[in-house]
């Protein structure tokens, strides 16, 4: 099959390009079209074009990340293509900004990316990528705008295989003998785009004879054409409502209620927008909290929304929002013993289910095993809580979990970062770092496996 790139030409030409290049099939079949496309366009049309591969190394892979860089490097080389190397601490700055692994790197990833905003940064993503975004976006609850899944084009980043699947990509390397690596943390499902990729639409593709991404995808081009002209009426009401000044929005409210629903919500989110930067996590019942303050409560009332976002009910039929610095959100979410659950305070996956223990690690990073028995009542997903205590099953007895944190010298923010699994104050789980003696796995009896799953976001 031929691959094309979908893109217009009078969009780049006339400025340097620059591709995200990873080294794996999507990043280096895009490179090579993109090989293909300057040499035609530059023989045609008698112009130079200035082509460049970024290579981010993580660092994260050891053995694997020099690897990538080397592929890279050698590519660009044989293919005379400008070369930019950049490496970045994800490690680092994932703990100093209190971020996931995959949310640090996708940040360092994109300050890199935006340095070269004045030329055309494209990147390899695809339709497989799309429907997996769509899916989390459904998981999320995020509404229509989510369901339109990732845009070919945002600012000055450009996307055009979104329309070939992971396997065409493939199957037009193979063709013309393209080679690339594959990235070995591809195929462990503990993130949660992969379990996605690797476990859930399999799945559904063998139950119901269907390929799940080319549906999502095809729902989403239909949603796409509909949100295009919502967009236009909501912006007509916002453009009528809404002031915004120094990060705050003040909405006029008056009639609101007379608003067709999808309009009302489409300007609250656009106020959000404004305010926060993102709407990322803003979801249904988010707006709804909104609306209900509209319409049932009196001047002076306030709530908190999400993530220090504010809402204030003002006088003469106004609302405000504006964000305050943000606070941990606490939580405290029962855990489905025998199935998923789902913490959307910190986008966290729980799988669980019954295992067989011998011996070995009873945990690490992404999972633990407890004792079945133990734990099939009661258990908990939270934050710590002062009561707190823990039986450390390396240890002597019981101590609290303040006292736990200050032995083990844990810095304060980190012990606020932290989930815990527990039973009313007594702590089963300290993500990554403990496990309570009374909960420890017994030889050859039933047990509970929990995998813990992190969003992994394109």
């Amino acid at each position: 099959m031929m691959i094309k790139l979908d893109i217009d030409d009078n969009l780049i030409i006339g400025k340097d390009w620059y591709v995200a290049f990873s080294g794996g099939p999507d990043s280096t079949c895009l490179l090579y079209l993109l090989m293909k496309k300057k040499e035609q366009i530059e023989m045609e049309k008698d112009i130079k074009i200035r082509l460049s591969a970024i290579h981010v190394n993580h660092n994260l892979r050891q053995n694997e990340s020099v690897r990538d860089e080397n592929f890279c490097k050698q590519f660009c080389e044989k293919n005379n293509i400008n070369f930019l190397l950049f490496n970045v601490d994800v490690k680092k700055y994932a703990q100093s900004e209190k971020l996931t692994i995959e949310q640090a790197a996708r940040i360092l990833r994109y300050e890199i990316f935006d340095k070269y905003s004045d030329g055309c940064v494209f990147l390899g993503h695809n339709k497989d990528d799309n429907a997996e975004t769509i899916f989390m976006n459904i998981i999320r609850g995020t509404g229509l705008q989510g369901l339109c899944g990732i845009d070919k084009i945002t600012s000055h980043y450009y996307r055009p295989l979104l329309s070939y699947s992971k396997k065409q990509i493939i199957d037009f390397n193979q063709k013309n003998d393209i080679e690339y690596i594959i990235d070995s943390t591809n195929y462990s499902s503990h993130y949660m785009r992969n379990f996605i990729r690797n476990d859930i639409f399999p799945s559904i593709n063998e139950k119901t004879g269907k390929n799940i991404s080319n549906n999502l995808v095809s729902m989403s081009n239909l949603v796409r054409q509909a949100q295009k002209y919502i967009d236009k009426q909501i912006d007509l009401e916002f453009n009528k409502r809404v002031s915004i000044e120094n990060n705050t929005a003040v909405i006029n409210i008056y009639d609101f209620k007379f608003l067709d629903d999808v309009i009302a919500t489409g300007v609250i989110r656009k106020a959000i927008l404004h305010v926060k930067g993102i709407l990322k996590d803003v979801e249904k019942k988010h707006i709804d909290i909104v609306k209900n303050l509209i319409a049932n409560s009196q001047s002076g009332s306030i709530i908190d929304l999400k993530d220090g976002i504010k809402v204030l009910l003002l006088q003469n039929d106004r609302i405000k929002i504006f964000v305050e610095k943000k606070q941990d959100k606490n939580f405290c979410i029962d855990i489905d013993i025998e199935g998923i659950t789902y913490v959307k305070e910190i986008d966290l996956l729980i799988k669980t289910g019954r295992c067989e223990y011998d011996k070995g690690e009873v945990f690490n990073e992404g999972w633990v095993i407890l004792d079945y028995e133990s734990v099939k009542k009661g258990l908990v997903i939270r934050k710590r809580m002062e009561k707190d205590l823990i039986y450390p099953y390396k240890g002597n007895g019981t101590k609290t979990l303040k006292k736990y944190f200050i032995d083990n010298k844990i810095d304060s923010d980190l012990r606020d970062k932290l989930f815990i699994l527990a039973i009313e104050n007594e702590i089963v789980y300290i993500e990554n770092m403990e496990i309570g003696k009374n909960f420890l796995p017994k030889k050859n009896q039933k047990a509970l496996r929990l995998e813990f799953l992190y969003e992994c976001t394109v």
